[in-house]
């Protein structure tokens, strides 16, 4: 009778841990869904306008990489608006790609964009383009102007339009000095380490896009510019940047192969 009554607490016990045991793991999987589609959510919706300005700066390094010299013009002195043009267009594009990406880490404060397969991607990339041998400006700088061209509209934060950008880079002397490094950097586009720094950089958003945007129904499908990388160049991204921080990219040769 005492052996009869042992397994009956035995059973009772043992079923109630596993009913807990089912209810907290029931509960974890409804934690960790709810985590991923909130991530999901808040990737597709920054998704889009990153991946416009991802495309117009390629654009732009692109047309700089098919060119041995680069002419952009520096202004000091100039009244003319298409003479403003060739810089702060460039400065635009850098700029409002950082501004794209600083909008999506404000609103994403409380969100792990990791646990959504589409978001741990997107942070690879950021996490290349943020490291120190890739980088074209210092962290701090870079996230520096990227906030300076947010500007919040209601409930919502959006980027500056060119026309405000250059209206307030022409007359206010704080925009001016927050672009000075990335200027430095623009006025010696055509020496080589500044060019393949450059040029590095753009190659690593190209392998953004075709990867976030592998159908290209946002962007345009452009080819690469490794011809215009050095040897160096070509090998780093080859073996460091792409096995290191981009493995799961399957075919990157596009990026560095000749």
């Amino acid at each position: 009778m005492a052996t009869n009554w042992f397994e009956l607490l035995s059973a009772a016990i043992s079923g109630g841990l596993v009913v807990k045991l089912l209810d907290y793991a029931y509960s974890e999987y409804r934690r960790r869904s709810e985590k991923s589609e909130t991530a999901k959510a808040l990737v597709n919706k920054h998704l889009d306008p990153i991946l416009k300005a991802s495309d117009e700066l390629v654009g732009k390094l692109r047309s700089i990489a098919s060119k041995d010299i680069f002419d952009i013009k520096i202004w000091p002195l100039s009244k003319k608006i298409e003479d403003k043009i060739p810089m702060t267009s460039i400065l635009y594009l850098i700029g409002q790609f950082w501004s794209r990406i600083q909008i999506l880490y404000m609103e994403s404060v409380y969100v792990n964009l990791g646990s959504h397969s589409l978001g741990k991607k997107f942070l690879s990339f950021i996490k290349t383009l943020e490291s120190r041998k890739i980088r074209i400006l210092d962290r701090d700088l870079q996230r520096g102007i990227g906030e300076l061209l947010i500007k919040r509209q209601g409930d919502q934060l959006r980027t500056w339009t060119y026309h405000e950008f250059v209206e307030d880079y022409i007359s206010s002397e704080k925009t001016r000095l927050w672009f000075q490094p990335l200027i430095s950097l623009l006025e010696n586009i055509n020496h080589t380490r500044d060019r393949q720094r450059l040029l590095v950089y753009g190659a690593i958003i190209h392998a953004l896009i075709d990867t976030l945007d592998p159908k290209h129904m946002t962007t345009r499908k452009r080819p690469g510019w490794a011809n215009k990388l050095t040897k160096n160049s070509r090998n780093d991204l080859r073996y460091r940047v792409f096995p290191l921080y981009l493995s799961f990219m399957t075919n990157p040769n596009k990026y560095y192969w000749i």
